[in-house]
């Protein structure tokens, strides 16, 4: 039935209570005692999420998504008598009809059907934050569930959306690198993302946006409320997220090592020696790495705009290995070769928090096995392991890291040295 094929619209559309002025009257809206629908209403379910604007004329756009990804858009016009509710769709004869019910403040219940009382209801969104969403975001609370991951995603103002952080869905989906386009209408972003494991069909995701700015000392943080696919059904899920500059400002500034996330990770089930310890990319967890890191005080500096340097404790001696890096927004190269033949080039992501008391470091696969060798090259030199003329066994132990590892995606929390 057209009833329950655009239930979300019909609901949306009577809502009441709205910013305009209470002596504010409509030729859409006869004797009705919640005066006004005029604004934008929205309403995030577990079977459907929808978003709809009402017009001063009585007009509306609506947008949602229904249970299974199906998504929405559709424009008619409302009518209003003594809170009961008609809805003519755009190319439909057929009328939807509805009561209002007031809940409480800035909520209204709508009942498609007496009998069974079937309703939804919806609030009224005073803050649209198609704006506010636009820039790169960053969350390290387990945007999937997993302990050890890391999303980061950029919102464009031509309405598209890149992944780069290692935020792996239920499925082992990797998003990083994966482009998508996105539409906010209030408070509700309703995103289109085409999943590796999709097979090119695209998933449809509707997303209710919570914008604090300036809510901690690090910057403006978005909580983001949907409801995804699980296992024994679907469930709720809540992450924070906060918002990142799109380039970097690295003259003096020195970053402390804190923490590392790795995900996606494949590999050889094999042990690496590496100094003191081994490791194996078929099960590996970031532990090892975070732990490696943490005990050689590991620690980035940059002089000035087109240098870094990095340091750690070896033996008890403080080494310093310092670079040129090109810089171009967030993306960052190391251009270690430039430094020394035997070290190759870096390629990576970085991002600052507002007050730049935060870097986060993200690298691909690729990115990986060459930060990783430029390590091991350099650890094993100054422990004497290897002749800086030994170009073969130099090779080697970058080609050893490639064999071992099929796929990873690292990234590296520092906070600013005190």
């Amino acid at each position: 039935m057209k009833i329950f094929k655009f239930l979300a619209v019909a609901l949306v559309a009577m809502l009441g209570f709205t910013a305009c002025d209470k002596d504010c009257d409509h030729d859409f809206i006869e004797y009705d005692n919640t005066k006004n629908l005029v604004g934008t209403w929205t309403c995030l379910e577990e079977d459907q999420s929808e978003a709809m604007v009402i017009n001063p004329d009585g007009s509306f756009n609506v947008t949602g998504i229904m249970q299974g990804g199906y998504m929405y858009e559709s424009k008619g016009t409302i009518k209003v008598v003594n809170n009961k509710v008609s809805l003519v769709f755009e190319g439909d004869e057929d009328v939807t009809e509805g009561r209002l019910e007031l809940v409480a403040g800035k909520s209204l219940s709508i009942v498609i059907n007496e009998e069974y009382d079937i309703r939804l209801t919806y609030d009224y969104c005073d803050n649209d934050l198609a704006d506010e969403v636009v820039g790169m975001w960053v969350c390290n609370e387990g945007v999937s569930g997993a302990e050890k991951d890391m999303g980061i995603i950029t919102y464009s103002e031509d309405g598209k959306a890149m992944f780069t952080g290692n935020n792996v869905t239920e499925n082992n989906d990797n998003l990083s690198g994966l482009e998508s386009t996105y539409k906010v209408v209030g408070n509700i972003l309703f995103q289109t993302i085409s999943y590796p494991s999709n097979s090119g069909v695209d998933s449809y995701m509707a997303i209710k946006l919570t914008y604090a700015p300036n809510s901690t000392s690090l910057g403006d943080v978005m909580t983001q409320a949907t409801y995804l696919p699980k296992a024994d059904g679907v469930q709720k899920s809540t992450s924070s997220w906060l918002r990142i500059k799109q380039y970097l400002e690295l003259p003096g500034m020195k970053y402390d090592y804190i923490k590392t996330f790795v995900t996606n990770v494949k590999g050889e089930d094999k042990d690496i020696p590496f100094l003191n310890t081994s490791f194996n990319f078929a099960k590996m967890d970031g532990s090892i790495i975070d732990k490696f890191l943490k005990s050689i005080l590991f620690t980035v500096e940059f002089p000035e705009a087109k240098t870094i340097k990095y340091s750690y404790l070896l033996e008890g001696q403080n080494v310093v290995i310092e670079a040129p890096i090109e810089v171009e927004g967030n993306k960052m190269t190391i251009k270690m070769s430039e430094n020394n033949p035997v070290y190759q080039d870096v390629d990576m992501y970085a991002f600052q928090d507002q007050d730049n008391t935060q870097m986060h470091w993200y690298m691909p696969t690729t990115s990986f096995e060459k930060f990783f060798g430029n390590t091991s090259v350099a650890l094993m030199l100054g422990y004497g392991q290897l002749d800086k003329d030994d170009t073969e066994g130099i090779a080697n132990v970058y080609k050893t890291i490639a064999d071992a590892v099929e796929s990873i995606n690292l990234s590296i929390v520092m906070s600013q040295s005190k």
